[in-house]
C-alpha cells in the first residue's frame, strides 16, 4: 500500500494501514487514555478474518497532507471487493487489548501510611506509545469505480511496467523506489488495488477501507512498505477466528518483564518490546499481547438500539434537534466508555463531526469564543439566545442544512460501517492481537499468519507486587520493600521510589509456533537472565520456573558454603 505525506518523505502502506512518522499520522488514540495502559503509537493497523478461504481486512488509513498527494497502493493475490470501515474500530479495539500493567502494593509491619496495611495499590503505567485516462500497450486495468471519499482501480500485476505507466498516466501518485520495492508482487495472477481521493476531498475525508479477497491466508506485502517506512514502525495486527492467531513465518517472542518499568508507569514498554524483537533471528518476531474471548468487543460498535433510527433523523428539520439526536444515541460514545479513568465531554468522532460541519459551519466569529465540539455539543444554544445576544459573531454565517441527505451520509459512513464491524466479533468466537516492529533494512519478508487452537490465552493486564516492609512505625516511602514481577523476578529495593534495573536480554524466550502443538523454545534467556541479575533475583515463570528455581537454590547454597 502506498501513500505519501505533505512532507518530503514518501508514505507507504502495506496490507493494513498506511505508514506514516509518528508526528505526521492521524489519530487512532483514545482520550482520556486508561492511565495503566502503555499507548504505542503504531504505523500499522489491521484487523483480519478468514472464513471459508476468504480474507476479510479492515485497514485504517492513516495520512496527514495534501490531498493530493495522497495515494494508496496494495499488493493482492486475487480481485478484492471494497467497502468503507469505521475509525472507532481500531479505537475501541485499542481500548480493550492494549497490554496494562499494574503493581500492587502490601505492607508489612506498621506504616505511616494513610492507605493503611495491606492496601492495594494500582501503580499505573503509560508508554510513548495513518476516471481513467489512456494509454499506449495493453491494460493493466481490471476495473475501476469510487466508494466513500475515494477512486480506485484494480490492476494486474502482470508486468511492472504496464502497471505503474497505468498509474502514472492516470494520476496515480507512486512515491520513489517504489519501482525497485515492487518486483517481489509482480507474476502472474496478482493484482494490485490503488486509491486516490476523488477530486474535491480533504485528508480529513480519509477514513478506513475493508476488503474482502479469495486467499487461503492474510499477510502484511511488509517489503513493499519499506520504500518510506520509519525505524522502528509499530505494526499491531488483530486476528478473528476459532482459536489463537500466530505469525506463522515470522518467530514469537515473550518479553522479559523485569526490563520493564513497573514502578515508572510502563512507560519503558514499547522500548523494551523494540530491543526483544531485534534480539529475534533477522529481527522477525512478533509478540502476543491479547489473545482470547472476542466478548470484549461485542456490542461495542453495534449494541442493541445505538444509532437510533435513521428515518427519525432525516425528518428533524432543526439543525440543533437533529445534532441532539446524535449525541442521545451513541454517535459520540464517552471518552471513557472503555473503562479510562476521568471523565471528557463526548464529542462527535472526526468524520462525523466533517460531515456535519460541512453542513453547518462553525461560525468564524465564534473563534476565540468556543471550540467547534463545543458548538456542536450546545447547537441549540449558539443558534438560539447566543445568536440573538451577539449577531456579529455570525455575520456572513450560512448553513445548507439537509438533514435527508446528512442522514443518508451518516447511515453510508458511519452506521452500516459499524454494525458490519461489530458483527464480526460474533461470527468469530477469539480474537488474538499481535504487535511488533520493524525497521526498512528489516523489511525483507512478508509476515502470514494462521491459527493455532491449542495454544493458551494471553491476558492484557499482568500485575506485579511491592511489599513494603515497615518494621514498627515505619516511614512507607523511606523502608525497604521488595518488588516481585509476573514472571516471578524478585528486586531489593532500598524504598518504593527506586526504579529498579533491568538486566539481561529483553527477550524471555524466543519461539516459533506452528498451528498444532506446543511452542518450540529456539532460545530460553531465563538462566542468563538470573545469572545477570544476580542472588536476589529469581523467577518462577512456568514454562521454565521450577528447573530454574532449583538451579537458583543450589548456586545460593554453594555461594554459601
Amino acid at each position: 500500500m502506498i501513500a505519501r505525506l505533505s512532507s518530503a518523505a514518501a508514505l507507504v502502506a502495506t496490507l493494513g494501514v498506511a505508514l506514516g512518522s509518528q508526528n505526521a499520522e492521524a489519530c487512532g488514540c483514545f482520550a482520556p487514555p486508561d492511565p495503566t495502559v502503555p499507548i504505542v503509537q503504531a504505523g500499522e493497523r489491521i484487523l483480519f478474518s478468514v472464513e471459508n478461504g476468504v480474507v476479510n481486512a479492515h485497514i485504517q488509513i492513516q495520512y496527514a497532507g495534501d490531498a493530493k498527494d495522497f495515494g494508496w497502493l496494495l499488493p493482492l493475490p486475487s480481485v478484492p471487493t471494497l467497502k468503507l470501515g469505521t475509525e472507532e474500530l481500531f479505537t475501541q479495539l485499542i481500548n480493550v487489548t492494549q497490554p496494562r500493567y499494574f503493581v500492587n502494593t502490601v505492607t508489612t509491619g506498621t506504616c505511616g501510611s494513610p492507605f493503611g496495611r495491606n492496601a492495594g495499590l494500582a501503580f499505573p503505567a503509560s508508554a510513548n506509545d495513518s476516471a481513467g485516462g489512456s494509454e499506449g500497450g495493453s491494460s493493466p486495468l481490471v476495473t475501476q469505480s469510487s466508494i466513500g471519499p475515494y477512486d480506485y482501480a484494480v490492476l494486474r500485476a502482470d508486468s511492472k511496467t504496464e502497471m505503474l505507466n497505468w498509474l502514472t498516466n492516470n494520476s496515480y501518485f507512486i512515491p520513489v523506489g517504489t519501482e525497485d520495492t515492487v518486483g517481489p508482487y509482480i507474476r502472474p495472477g496478482a493484482y494490485f488495488l490503488a486509491l486516490k481521493l476523488k477530486s474535491g476531498k480533504s485528508a480529513g475525508d480519509i477514513q478506513p477501507v475493508v476488503l474482502e479477497y479469495p486467499s487461503d491466508l492474510p499477510m502484511i506485502p511488509i517489503i513493499l512498505t519499506s520504500v518510506a517506512a520509519q525505524p522502528n514502525m509499530g505494526i499491531q495486527v488483530w486476528m478473528l477466528g476459532n482459536g489463537r492467531a500466530i505469525p506463522r513465518n515470522y518467530n514469537h517472542v515473550v518479553i522479559n518483564d523485569s526490563q520493564v518499568d513497573w514502578l515508572g508507569r510502563a512507560q519503558n514498554y514499547n522500548d523494551v518490546v523494540i530491543r526483544a524483537v531485534s534480539e529475534a533471528p533477522d529481527k522477525h518476531a512478533f509478540i502476543t499481547e491479547y489473545a482470547g474471548n472476542s466478548n470484549v468487543m461485542q456490542d461495542v460498535l453495534d449494541g442493541p438500539g445505538r444509532f437510533g433510527s435513521i428515518p427519525t433523523l432525516a425528518a428533524f428539520t432543526d439543525p440543533a434537534d437533529f445534532v441532539e439526536y446524535l449525541f442521545e444515541n451513541g454517535y459520540a460514545p464517552s471518552a471513557n466508555s472503555s473503562g479510562g479513568f476521568g471523565f471528557a465531554a463526548p464529542s462527535l468522532p472526526p468524520l462525523l463531526k466533517s460531515l456535519v460541519l460541512a453542513q453547518l459551519p462553525f461560525p468564524e466569529g465564534l473563534a476565540g469564543v468556543t471550540t467547534e465540539d463545543n458548538f456542536l455539543r450546545q447547537l441549540r444554544y449558539y443558534l438560539g439566545d447566543y445568536r440573538t445576544q451577539h449577531p456579529a459573531a455570525f455575520a456572513g454565517w450560512t448553513s445548507s442544512f439537509d438533514p435527508s441527505a446528512l442522514a443518508a451520509q451518516i447511515e453510508e459512513k458511519i452506521v452500516t460501517p459499524a454494525k458490519n464491524a461489530g458483527a464480526l466479533f460474533r461470527q468469530h468466537p477469539y480474537l488474538t492481537r499481535l504487535y511488533t516492529t520493524l525497521s526498512p533494512e528489516d523489511m525483507t519478508r512478508d509476515p502470514v499468519f494462521s491459527f493455532n487452537p491449542s495454544l493458551p490465552e494471553v491476558s492484557r493486564d499482568h500485575t506485579a507486587t511491592l511489599r513494603i516492609d515497615c518494621g514498627l512505625g515505619g516511614d512507607i516511602s523511606t523502608s525497604p520493600a521488595t518488588l516481585t514481577t509476573e514472571q516471578g523476578w524478585v528486586f531489593q529495593l532500598p524504598n518504593r521510589n527506586t526504579t529498579p534495573p533491568g538486566k539481561g536480554p529483553n527477550a524471555l524466550r524466543i519461539e516459533t509456533l506452528a498451528e498444532e502443538g506446543s511452542p518450540l523454545v529456539i532460545l530460553d534467556n531465563g538462566k542468563t537472565i538470573a545469572d545477570k541479575m544476580g542472588c536476589g533475583c529469581s523467577s518462577v515463570d512456568p514454562l521454565f520456573g521450577a528447573g530454574l528455581l532449583a538451579l537458583l537454590v543450589a548456586r545460593r547454597r554453594r555461594q554459601r558454603s
